[in-house]
């Protein structure tokens, strides 16, 4: 298949199950790398890993490593890596802040490109105590990202982890009491506990601070209805 097909059928049909029936018999490297995609969706980390190791994609193996819980294959597979780059000193961050050992806080883009993305993998992977790793120096990656609260509370939004959700982002506006995405997300929680006067009231704030930030005005909409 060629490049904007396999794209297009990916990125914007989500057409997983049949894409991976014409590719798991593929040879080319490209539709290899795009199955491996795909069990990365179906979250079969074991066999994206076998594919990015075929592929010598250490960084992506060395992730689905990690994402199986083996976190000692992870770290001999990115030692191998010889040309550092963001997602490399990402992943070296990351390692030291599940194993509580931190001395390589990411840069503002590794942690806006990378957190949020991998703790929601790993969230979903049930790798619950690396979670708990990560979110315990929350502290460390605001130092360099100022939403890096925010990221981590819609983590936790979105899957379902309310109460987790509201400390991280009472923290976010505490840090940065203007953005609206916060509030909003705050709205959510309200609304899950059942307090739907409080859920307005962040939704209104959201507004104001958003000037008319729509997810907002649409939540506010059907609230009010």
């Amino acid at each position: 298949m060629q490049k904007q097909e396999l794209m297009t059928e990916f990125f914007v049909k989500k057409n997983y199950k049949e894409l991976k029936n014409k590719l798991i018999d593929s040879n080319t490297d490209l539709e290899q790398e795009y199955l491996a995609r795909i069990y990365l969706e179906e979250q079969n980390y074991k066999e994206a890993s076998k594919l990015y190791e075929k592929l010598n994609m250490l960084y992506e193996h060395g992730r689905c490593e990690l994402l199986c819980g083996n976190i000692e294959n992870t770290k001999k597979i990115w030692n191998e890596i010889k040309t550092e780059n963001s997602a490399s000193l990402w992943g070296k961050s990351l390692l030291e802040f599940i194993n509580l050992y931190v001395i390589n806080i990411p840069s503002f883009f590794q942690i806006r490109a990378f957190l949020e993305v991998d703790l929601d993998a790993m969230l979903k992977a049930n790798l619950i105590t690396y979670c708990e790793n990560i979110v315990n120096g929350a502290h460390l990656l605001e130092r360099n990202n100022q939403e890096s609260y925010k990221f981590i509370g819609r983590v936790f939004i979105n899957n379902n982890y309310y109460d987790l959700a509201y400390l991280f982002l009472q923290k976010a506006k505490d840090v940065c009491y203007v953005d609206p995405e916060v509030h909003f997300m705050l709205a959510k929680y309200y609304i899950e506990k059942k307090d739907i006067s409080q859920a307005i009231n962040s939704l209104k704030i959201s507004l104001e601070k958003g000037y008319g930030y729509f997810p907002a005005k649409r939540l506010l909409e059907k609230l009010e209805k």
